[in-house]
C-alpha cells in the first residue's frame, strides 16, 4: 500500500519549486557518464522540473508567488519577540489571489489512496472541459472519468501538476524506459492521449513538446488538451512547430492587455529575478546567468532542442542540456552534495536561495518529529548534534545565517506539534 509518506521515502528524487535544489536518492556525478541509467533517468526527471520552474510562465508564476510568500513571512516575523511554529503569516490580497489560483490550477489534490490507483486503459477514459470560479474570474481545467483495474469508477480534474509530472516522466523514459511511476499523477494524461489523441500519445517527443507548450499558459491542462486537438488534426506538424506557433500566434491577457506568450514569459522572468533578489538580498551572478540562458530572445529552447533530432537520445544529450543551462544545488544520498560554480567560484547566491526557501518551509510546516531538526541538515554535509533542538541558535551553517537575517536567535519560539 502506497501513501504519501512511503512514496516520498521510495522516491528516487525530488525538486522543490523555486528552490534550485535537486535531491537524488541514488548517486550523482557532474560527469553524467559515470552514473547508472537509472540514476541518470531520475536526475533528468528532476532536472526537467527545474527547467519547468525557470523556463515556463506557469513555473515562474508559481516560484514568484512562493518567493513573495517567504518575503512577507520574514517581514512579519522580524519585529516580533515571540512566534509559534508552524507560523501563519498574513498575506497581501494580491498574494492570496495568486495562491488560490495556483491551488486550483495545480489540479485535484492527491490523497494517499490515489497513489494506488491503477487506471484500466482497456476502458475509455472520458474527459471534458471544466471551469472553476476563482475570485472574480474563471479558471479552466480538464475533468476526467475512468475506471481502475478493480472496476471502480473515478472522477478527477487534472491540472498543471499532471502536465508537469507527465512531461518529466516522458522525458525520463527517453533514458530509462523501465522507470515506474504511479498512474496518479504521472501516467493518466499519457494514457488519455494514447486513446483520444494517438498521434500525440504514441509520439513521446511530440507529447513532451505539447506539455512544455501548455506550461506557457496559466491554465496548462486546458491548453494541453486544446493543443492535442490541433495536433490530431495536423498530424504532419511536429511538436516543435506547435511550440513556435503558440509563442507567436496565441494571445495572453495580462493586466487588461494582450501579450504574446513569449512577451508574457519575458515579463514574468523579470518579476522572478526581482523576487529572488528581494528574498536573498545579495548579488546573483550564478542565478542571473541561468535566467539569461533561458531568455527566449536568445533563440534557443534547450529543453526542446536536445530532443529535436532523429538520433537516439543518450546521456550526451542530457550533458548538453546541463552544460547550456547550468545545474542547481545537488544533494545525493550516495555521494554527498554538489555546489554549482561560476568561473571557479562557488554559487553562494544559490546556496542562500536554498537556505531561504527551506527556512520558509521550516517556519510554516508542522514539525512531526519529537524535536526540531534543521531542514538543511541532511544535505549540507555538516550533520551533527547541533542540527537538533534549536538549530536557529547554531553558528556554523547556511540555515543559521538565514535565521540571523530575521532575528530568530533573539525570539522566544514555541513549537506546536
Amino acid at each position: 500500500m502506497i501513501n504519501k509518506e512511503t512514496l516520498e521515502n521510495d522516491l528516487r528524487g525530488y525538486y522543490r519549486t523555486g528552490c534550485f535544489h535537486i535531491y537524488l536518492r541514488g548517486f550523482f556525478d557532474p560527469d553524467l557518464t559515470k552514473m547508472t541509467k537509472e540514476d541518470i533517468g531520475t536526475f533528468l526527471h528532476e532536472y526537467v522540473h527545474f527547467l519547468q520552474n525557470i523556463s515556463t510562465p506557469y513555473g515562474i508564476f508559481e516560484a514568484v508567488a512562493l518567493n513573495e510568500a517567504a518575503v512577507e513571512t520574514f517581514i512579519d516575523i522580524q519585529p516580533k519577540k515571540e512566534i509559534e511554529l508552524p507560523y501563519n503569516a498574513p498575506q497581501s490580497d494580491m498574494l492570496k489571489q495568486r495562491m488560490v489560483w495556483l491551488k486550483v490550477m495545480d489540479g485535484q489534490p492527491i490523497k494517499d489512496e490515489d497513489y494506488n490507483i491503477q487506471v484500466d486503459d482497456t476502458k475509455e477514459i472520458l474527459f471534458g472541459r471544466l471551469e472553476k470560479q476563482i475570485g472574480g474570474r474563471y479558471g479552466k481545467l480538464i475533468a476526467t472519468e475512468f475506471y481502475d483495474k478493480t472496476g471502480i469508477k473515478h472522477h478527477r480534474f487534472i491540472g498543471a501538476r499532471d502536465v508537469k509530472e507527465a512531461m518529466a516522466a516522458a522525458y525520463q523514459s527517453l533514458i530509462d524506459s523501465n522507470a515506474q511511476h504511479p498512474d496518479i499523477p504521472y501516467n493518466l494524461l499519457k494514457l488519455l492521449c494514447v486513446q483520444a489523441f494517438p498521434s500525440v500519445g504514441n509520439d513521446v517527443k511530440k507529447f513532451i513538446c505539447l506539455c512544455y507548450t501548455a506550461l506557457f499558459s496559466l491554465e496548462p491542462a486546458y491548453h494541453f488538451i486544446d493543443l492535442c486537438f490541433m495536433a490530431e488534426g495536423e498530424q504532419n506538424k511536429s511538436g516543435f512547430q506547435f511550440f513556435d506557433d503558440y509563442l507567436f500566434d496565441h494571445n495572453v491577457r495580462v493586466n487588461g492587455k494582450n501579450m504574446k506568450p513569449w512577451e508574457h514569459f519575458n515579463w514574468l522572468l523579470e518579476q522572478y529575478s526581482r523576487s529572488i533578489a528581494g528574498l536573498i538580498r545579495c548579488e546573483m551572478p550564478y542565478i542571473n546567468t541561468i535566467l539569461n540562458a533561458v531568455k527566449l530572445e536568445n533563440g534557443n529552447v534547450p529543453i526542446l532542442n536536445v530532443i529535436n533530432t532523429d538520433e537516439p537520445f543518450t546521456v550526451n544529450n542530457v550533458s548538453a542540456l546541463v552544460q547550456t543551462l547550468g545545474i542547481p544545488y545537488m544533494h545525493a544520498q550516495d555521494r554527498g552534495w554538489f555546489f554549482p560554480a561560476l568561473d571557479g567560484q562557488g554559487a553562494s547566491d544559490v546556496v542562500k536561495l536554498v537556505g531561504a526557501t527551506w527556512l520558509y518551509r521550516f517556519l510554516i510546516e508542522r514539525n512531526k518529529s519529537k524535536m526540531c531538526i534543521c531542514p538543511l541538515a541532511p544535505m549540507c554535509g555538516q550533520f551533527g548534534d547541533y542540527c537538533y533542538d534549536q538549530p536557529w541558535l547554531q553558528e556554523r551553517c547556511t540555515f543559521e545565517l538565514m535565521c540571523n537575517e530575521i532575528g530568530l536567535k533573539n525570539k522566544k519560539i514555541v513549537v506546536n506539534r
